[in-house]
């Protein structure tokens, strides 16, 4: 791929960008079910040059940001992809030379970390200057044609529903703003009612703020939340994400007599360690997963009962982990998740296991949702060395 540098014309699009946001910055909340789309007016669109501006947040790592396609095979798309963002774009290409236009590079990391990112992309013919939060990427796309040749429309937060789109990708869930396709503000033209939205479903001109509110622990780091004493059943979920192959992500003593439970990771699996002290089995083990320390959000739940337990990875219910082994659970009051104080040397986990270095979020205990900003405030629960509501993980 040849890399090219078009300053003048990069500079004139940034500037363009600024302002359009001072002017004033439209907000539109998409709920992952349907795109809003932009109708061609002549049904067709061919373009030399292009110049497509947004903003966007997101927690989710997959999404299609926009698309558009024509029927000679050119496309040019826009989405997330494990929270990355990848640009693919096809000029069209020549069937009897073999010649292939497809297009595509990424850029960024952690994108699903609910804040707001920017994105310019400007296109001259085959050159191209990609930008994401004033990072370029200057780039020449494959094949032989310069002019991008769309049909109909251009579908933004998805998939568009006319045609057979050139691949499936999973609608977008989050917010954009101030969306600007050559000189036209999208976003603008929605709100006065000048789009077709009768298919988008739930759209609104509000960011719908995440209920996700991450922690983020280093090689220091505790948080201890109250439970409920006694309980028959061991009720825990969350969610984290984690470079790091071995660690501790949660631990807690049942009730005086009863045992103990604890979450590792593993060699980038989910490990759980039943200790009890009712029958002459002293540990139940169970194992789940695989490479779970790839910088991605990762579901955890964990439920057991008497003589029953199940673990479950990412909603996979297919692949989740069951025991009948003979136990028996009452439940305690102490979950400490991320690490454990030096108070807990009578009782504590594996000395193999270090501390979490990561992030985790929508943490339940006892089936319930915990309020991490009352955490925050101190009204719940203690911590030491956390930060709450940030997620500070850095990419590798």
């Amino acid at each position: 791929m040849n890399l090219v540098k078009k300053r003048h014309s990069y500079d004139v699009a940034r500037w363009q960008f600024i302002v359009m946001i001072a002017i004033g910055a439209d907000v539109i909340n998409f709920d992952g079910y349907s795109p809003l789309s932009y109708v061609f007016r002549n049904k067709k669109m061919k373009t030399l040059k292009d110049i497509i501006s947004l903003k966007f947040k997101t927690s989710e790592n997959e999404g299609v940001i926009f698309h558009g396609e024509g029927q000679q095979g050119d496309y040019i798309t826009l989405e997330i992809k494990k929270a990355k963002l990848v640009l693919r774009v096809n000029l069209g290409s020549n069937q009897h030379s073999s010649i292939n236009g497809d297009t595509s590079i990424t850029t960024g990391s952690l994108l699903d970390d609910h804040h707001w990112h920017s994105v310019i992309i400007e296109r001259y013919g085959r050159n191209i200057n990609f930008t994401l939060d004033r990072e370029t990427q200057h780039f020449r796309t494959n094949g032989e044609f310069d002019h991008l040749d769309l049909d109909y429309e251009l579908s933004f937060g998805g998939m568009p529903f006319s045609g057979k789109p050139s691949f499936n990708g999973k609608n977008f869930k989050g917010c954009m703003e101030s969306i600007n396709y050559n000189g036209i503000n999208i976003t603008d033209l929605a709100r006065r009612g000048k789009l077709d939205t009768s298919k988008v479903g739930n759209l609104s001109f509000s960011c719908v703020e995440s209920r996700a509110v991450p922690v983020f622990f280093n090689s220091s780091s505790y948080l201890l939340l109250p439970g409920h004493m006694n309980q028959d059943l061991f009720s825990i979920s969350f969610m984290f994400r984690t470079w790091n192959p071995n660690s501790l992500l949660l631990f807690s003593k049942f009730a005086p007599g009863y045992g103990m439970v604890e979450i590792n990771l593993s060699d980038g699996k989910i490990s759980i360690n039943i200790s009890i002290n009712q029958t002459k089995m002293n540990t139940i083990e169970m194992f789940a997963g695989f490479g779970l320390n790839d910088g991605q959000w990762h579901t955890v739940q964990f439920h057991a009962k008497e003589n029953s337990a199940i673990l479950t990875i990412d909603g996979d219910d297919a692949s989740a982990v069951r025991t009948n082994s003979s136990m028996q659970i009452k439940t305690g009051d102490q979950y400490f998740f991320g690490g454990y104080p030096d108070l807990l040397n009578n009782t504590k986990p594996s000395l193999s296991r270090r501390s979490f270095q990561g992030c985790m979020q929508l943490l339940h205990v006892d089936d319930q949702l915990v309020d991490l900003h009352a955490v925050e405030q101190g009204k719940l629960g203690w911590f030491t060395n956390v930060n709450i509501d940030m997620c500070a993980i850095i990419d590798r």
